[in-house]
Order: structure tokens, then C-alpha cells, then sequence
């Protein structure tokens, strides 16, 4: 079975304890040092905070009108999306998933 290291502040070397904190109006767990009052986050809480910030900047759904591309069809995507899916990025690749019972395609992105 694996111990877990008691976490403790970097300065004054006293435990930290649990807290939630409340950032940019979005409240996550994070760890803070009673003495000096100084917020921890480790590095899974960091991303978690990460991804709720993306998530805070978009939209639930997006309306958007097919566009011909000489004998395809094509979509863009908004700037948001795009800098939180990195779909800016050459190396980027989607991989279009059609449901016809359902009358979706599901678009999963591999960075």
C-alpha cells in the first residue's frame, strides 16, 4: 500500500489543509498553508481548474451554416473553440464519427 506524503507549504513548512477556492468564479479544491494563507494546487487540480476555465468559455451549442469548398463541404469553427481544442495546430487531426439512427456526426480530436 502506498503512503501519501502529508503535503506542506514551501515557506513556512507547516501542513497544508483542504480548502475549496473560489477563481474567476469558479470554485475548485486546492490546498492552503493556515500560516501565511498561501494556495497550493497540484497538478490534478490544476488541470481540472484548467479545463472548468476552457469550459466556462464556451458555449453549450453552436449554430453553423455548411460552406462549399470546391466539391466538398466544410465548417468553421469558432475562435474559442479552436483555441481550446488547439485546432490551430497542423498536427491536429478529427476523426468524423456519422450516427444516421440518430442523425449525428461526433467529432473527436486527437492532439
Amino acid at each position: 500500500m502506498k503512503m501519501k506524503k502529508k503535503q506542506v507549504c514551501f515557506d513556512c513548512l507547516v501542513p497544508l489543509r483542504k480548502v475549496k477556492t473560489k477563481i474567476r468564479g469558479i470554485e475548485m479544491d486546492s490546498s492552503e498553508c493556515p500560516k501565511c494563507g498561501a494556495k497550493v494546487f497540484t497538478e490534478e487540480q490544476a488541470t481540472e481548474a484548467a479545463l472548468k476555465v476552457d469550459a466556462q468559455r464556451l458555449k453549450k451549442q453552436y449554430s453553423k451554416k455548411m460552406i462549399k469548398i470546391g466539391n466538398s463541404w466544410g465548417l468553421t469553427f469558432p475562435k474559442g473553440l479552436a483555441d481550446v481544442f488547439r485546432l490551430n495546430n497542423n498536427k491536429t487531426k478529427m476523426t468524423l464519427i456519422p450516427n444516421l439512427k440518430e442523425n449525428i456526426i461526433e467529432i473527436k480530436i486527437e492532439n
